[in-house]
């Protein structure tokens, strides 16, 4: 079909904008990942950094030296996949009964999830229930107070309401119970739910920072973005050393700078957590729309 003067020109125009836009997204990490590996006399300077003459990878190398951030590597993935896991069990297991019509009280625990989206108890509140259950400086005052949100319990609540209910009828006719139509029935149908639901989780525990800065306080676990944050957070190459173990020599004698270090440190952070998207978009887009309309 032969398109006519203004849908070519709409069409040039949509394509034109979405490149900008994919160009702005990139642009950061292209900026970033230059600095990374750029001398001192080029990281150093102000302005665009898109490409290097002189690359050099010591940053990298100093960084990943003083096992810190591999500790940190450590405690980050332990959450993620912790939180992950209990986040989508619990969360899944809440709305499987919430999409039952014949749930007693069912509309007044779905209105007492619902009010926990809109009020909350605070900060102080939350801090002494993390203390009065001693969970401070532990894995699990990163991963059970966050474990799963009113809005993750309606979207999937929402998906399980859209399921044919032949198909558990069908089951329960062939001697099944409730738990195992859930686990071998519903959550295998439930595939672009479950996988939406991984990512934003996965995204959310690797991401997180405030509750480690407030629940972890002797220093044992440090997760990533507690190190990034530290690392940002001081811009002179002494501090940096300090927060990273790295030892500071004069600029002359090193092939990396504290712009450097933070860039390197900016993009292993980063980068671990994105490359998980490709693996699970496809099933995103269905996820929301059928979560979010159904039900």
């Amino acid at each position: 079909m032969k398109l006519s003067t203004g849908e070519r020109i709409f069409n040039g125009f949509n394509i034109g904008f979405m490149l900008f836009i994919c160009l702005t997204i990139v642009f950061p990490f292209v900026q970033q990942a230059v600095i990374s590996i750029s001398p001192p006399n080029e990281s150093s300077t102000i302005g665009l950094h898109l490409f290097t003459g002189n690359p050099t990878f010591d940053a990298y190398k100093q960084i990943f030296a003083t096992g810190a951030l591999l500790e940190s590597y450590y405690w980050t993935i332990l959450r993620t996949v912790l939180g992950t896991l209990l986040t989508v069990v619990v969360s899944a297991m809440l709305a499987y009964p919430l999409s039952k019509r014949y749930l007693l009280g069912r509309k007044w625990w779905m209105g007492l999830i619902i009010f926990t989206m809109f009020f909350g108890g605070g900060l102080i509140p939350t801090y002494l229930l993390v203390k009065e259950l001693h969970m401070l400086n532990t894995i699990w005052s990163l991963v059970i107070p966050g474990l799963c949100s009113a809005y993750t319990i309606v979207i999937i609540r929402n998906f399980f309401t859209s399921l044919p209910v032949e198909v558990e009828e069908s089951a329960y006719i062939d001697g099944a119970n409730d738990f195992s139509i859930f686990f071998t029935i519903v959550l295998p149908l439930s595939t672009p739910i479950i996988a939406t639901v991984t990512l934003w989780s996965m995204v959310g525990q690797w991401n997180s920072w405030f509750d480690a800065m407030i629940y972890i306080s002797n220093g044992e676990i440090k997760v990533l973005q507690i190190i990034l944050r530290d690392v940002l957070n001081n811009a002179q190459d002494a501090a940096l050393a300090n927060v990273m173990g790295i030892e500071n020599v004069d600029m002359s004698g090193q092939r990396y700078t504290a712009e450097s270090v933070k860039a390197a440190i900016l993009l292993v952070t980063t980068i671990p957590i994105i490359l998980v998207y490709p693996f699970l978009q496809k099933y995103f887009v269905k996820g929301i729309m059928i979560g979010a309309v159904k039900g």
